[in-house]
């Protein structure tokens, strides 16, 4: 009996120090009025943070790439790869969300990545959906007289099952985002148990928000917070996103891993960047931006590391991937630029080589009655300083039989706009016959400033298939092309196109600063009224003349339809033309 009650004993002593240890293994912490017990920063297994650069609606190349990185997760003996919002149907899918075919491939790729989940842990973004009666009050799409209800999700893999789904709850409906057009909020915010973390997943906008998922899953007890994203860049944009995460990591005492999708889509570019926030708020880890990148992290405690951010290095390599993605995925391969000798062709033809490689790119010089000695031998500059491949096309002949035609109908009437539009078509039409010719894709040249003030000739110079810096204001347009020469250490874009005053070259001794005010002012006008969304009195308020402001803003207003016939512009500023900023073009509204 005494034996017995000593070995009782013995075993109630080691059991309460297995119980000490467990209890100092962890570190209590109070989130509101619920505590719960956060665990210290070191994992016992890997994860992968995969940014990829997924295509819209290239299912068979989409299911590929995420397979492919299962596969080297497992060769690596990561536990769990994490991919982007919508890395299934690629983002932003828009109107194919009404196809049931897309919706029906984007489940059948879902259901190969899911049997290829032996052994490890996959979180994904695809779409569900499913048929649900709903009173007429509710949102919904139709197919064939079938409902059908759709979310944006993740799903959660492991062993070759679904573990779990989560449906994003906060759907964005502003800027380029029109989320609430196409999928039904999710009202859940589940935890999931995992190689002994408790992981709460969330999709993008769920982090942005305040009162987020994300604090009700830390009511849940998670210990590590997962967001997958698709978040577009802009300038500025990254420090914004980095501030975020970082707040929500610190306040809610909990690691934050984000992977974040990269590449060109249309006029939409996004950076990866992707990210590894320690409790404490502090980045320790952060993938490439601007590029594919698979981040393997098996800690939560790790140093903290930081990434300078150069604004004008971060939009150019954006140009330069959106110039790259938007003709490879669109089935071109090569590219024509109209090159005038001033700095905005320059900086397009630049972009372009960058991003197809310089064999890949052509330049027409075509010189006109009104063009400068000077203008042609900055251009040849150019081409020669490049590489890319050129040819000279003069448009004399054809602007003077144009004037002979027309010279009987315009008899009496004064040479004005009209003459010089006609150099700016006539060049158009040569741009586009050497795309028909060649198979090639036309690049416009034009800038935010111009494009704003419509500076521009429909059909002229606006001819394209892409146009690169249309988000560009021209101040920018500068700070790039120096950008460009200090990392080449060379002029590549020769100092007399930076130096010259700019000019389109359409009648004798033409200066912008003829019919514009100076581009530091104009832009500085540009940012207040449409990047800031202030009033014509508002921008007056802040120091500029009310005349001045008055005609700039009357003339973005009657400009609005020449924008809309414009190609697309690659988004780099918080409002682009276009789809982030969707003004009607009839509108009798004073501000």
């Amino acid at each position: 009996m005494y034996a017995w009650g000593k070995l009782r004993f013995c075993l109630t002593l080691v059991l309460c120090k297995y119980k000490i240890r467990q209890i100092v293994g962890c570190k209590k912490y109070s989130q509101g009025s619920t505590p719960y017990f956060a665990k210290r920063g070191r994992m016992s297994f890997k994860i992968a943070l995969s940014q990829i650069n997924s295509c819209v609606g290239d299912f068979e190349g989409n299911r590929k790439k995420i397979i492919g990185l299962i596969n080297r997760a497992k060769k690596e003996n990561v536990k769990l790869v994490i991919f982007p919002e919508l890395a299934i149907t690629g983002y932003p899918p828009r109107d194919l969300l009404f196809n049931k075919g897309f919706l029906e491939k984007n489940r059948e790729v879902l259901d190969d990545i899911t049997r290829e989940t032996e052994g490890i842990g996959v979180i994904v973004g695809f779409v569900d959906f499913y048929e649900e009666k709903l009173s007429k009050s509710d949102t919904s799409s139709s197919f064939s007289g079938r409902t059908l209800i759709l979310h944006n999700a993740a799903c959660f893999l492991q062993n070759c099952k679904v573990i779990g789904k989560i449906y994003k709850v906060h759907l964005p409906n502003y800027d380029v985002f029109d989320e609430k057009r196409y999928f039904d909020p999710g009202k859940e915010c589940p935890v999931f148990n995992f190689e002994n973390e408790k992981i709460g997943i969330s999709i993008c906008e769920d982090m942005w928000v305040d009162k987020s998922p994300i604090e009700e899953q830390i009511k849940r007890g998670a210990t590590v917070i997962i967001n997958i994203s698709a978040s577009p860049f802009y300038a500025g944009k990254r420090s914004l996103r980095k501030k975020v995460i970082a707040q929500r990591a610190a306040q809610n005492h909990v690691p934050v891993v984000y992977v974040n999708m990269v590449g060109g889509q249309d006029e939409l570019i996004f950076d990866g960047s992707s990210y590894v926030f320690s409790k404490q708020g502090n980045a320790i880890a952060i993938g490439k931006s601007f590029e594919e990148d698979f981040l393997i992290v098996n800690s939560f405690d790790g140093e903290m590391v930081s990434r300078n951010e150069n604004v004008t290095q971060n939009v150019f390599d954006a140009l330069v991937l959106g110039a790259h993605d938007y003709v490879h995925k669109n089935g071109f391969q090569q590219v024509v630029i109209g090159l005038s000798g001033g700095i905005d062709s320059a900086l397009t033809a630049i972009i372009a080589c960058e991003a197809l490689g310089s064999e890949n790119v052509t330049g027409l010089l075509m010189p006109g009655p009104f063009s400068s000695r000077g203008s042609l031998v900055d251009a040849q500059q150019l081409v020669n300083n490049t590489g890319m491949r050129h040819k000279v096309v003069s448009i004399e002949t054809i602007y003077h039989s144009y004037c002979a035609v027309l010279h009987e109908h315009f008899e009496g009437k004064e040479m004005d706009v009209t003459e010089e539009n006609i150099q700016a078509r006539i060049r158009g039409n040569i741009l586009m016959a050497f795309a028909n010719k060649f198979g090639l894709l036309v690049l416009s040249t034009g800038n935010k400033s111009e494009l704003a003030v419509g500076y521009s000739t429909l059909y002229g110079d606006m001819a394209g298939g892409l146009a690169v810096i249309a988000d560009v204001p021209k101040t920018m347009v500068y700070k790039l092309a120096r950008y460009y020469n200090s990392i080449k250490e060379r002029d590549v874009i020769g100092q007399e196109i930076l130096k010259k005053p700019p000019s389109a070259e359409l009648r004798s001794n033409q200066k912008d600063s003829d019919d514009l005010p100076s581009y530091e002012t104009l832009d500085e006008i540009l940012d207040l009224y449409i990047e800031n969304g202030l009033s014509n009195k508002e921008i007056v308020e802040k120091g500029f003349e009310k005349k001045l402001v008055s005609d700039i803003i009357l003339r973005i207003k009657q400009s609005e339809f020449k924008r809309k016939q414009a190609p697309i512009g690659l988004k780099i500023m918080p409002k682009s033309f276009g789809f982030g900023r969707r003004m009607p073009i009839t509108n009798k509204f004073e501000q």
